[in-house]
């Protein structure tokens, strides 16, 4: 059997670590907002509003991130299952996955040879259909964990630059 939903556990705890970050420096951001307020009511200028701005932008990616990895980690065990649940008829017909194909287990067969072939396409349909949608939710989360990559390397320089 193939299409591991690899070590999912890790991937939501991933996910719901940044998530959990991100949450702590929006309460960041709040108590930066609280100390401002507070500057400008004794009459100081506001000297975190840079630093709000970066916290709440880093705050943003890492909680979109954790929200895409948790995302994918279900769309990743309900492939699972989806290709789990076609095991009966897989065996059912001595057949088998092997990576992205519904192949003919080796050695001899009981089962006509018609309906195995007609189960083998019905169950190939059926894996092509998992796996389109597991190919698009992993590229979709690669092109937004490369983009966000990207805005968190752009906050990085610009908070050790104090542009």
């Amino acid at each position: 059997m193939s299409l591991s939903a690899g070590d999912a556990g890790s991937t939501s705890a991933l996910g719901g670590a940044l998530r959990t970050q991100a949450a702590r420096l929006a309460d960041l951001v709040v108590e930066l907002d609280t100390a401002a307020r507070r500057a400008r009511r004794a009459g100081s200028p506001d000297s975190t509003d840079r630093e709000r701005d970066l916290v709440t932008r880093t705050a943003t990616e890492l909680d979109r991130v954790g929200g895409l990895l948790q995302s994918w980690t279900t769309t990743s065990v309900e492939s699972a299952a989806r290709v789990r649940a076609l095991e009966p008829a897989l065996i059912r017909c001595d057949l088998v996955i092997d990576g992205h194909l519904v192949v003919e287990r080796s050695g001899p067969s009981r089962v006509e040879p018609t309906e195995r072939l007609a189960e083998r396409e019905r169950l190939q349909e059926l894996l092509n259909r998992v796996t389109a949608v597991r190919s698009r939710e992993q590229a979709r989360l690669r092109r937004e964990v490369e983009t966000s990559g990207t805005t968190l390397a752009g906050l990085s320089d610009r908070a050790r630059s104090g542009a």
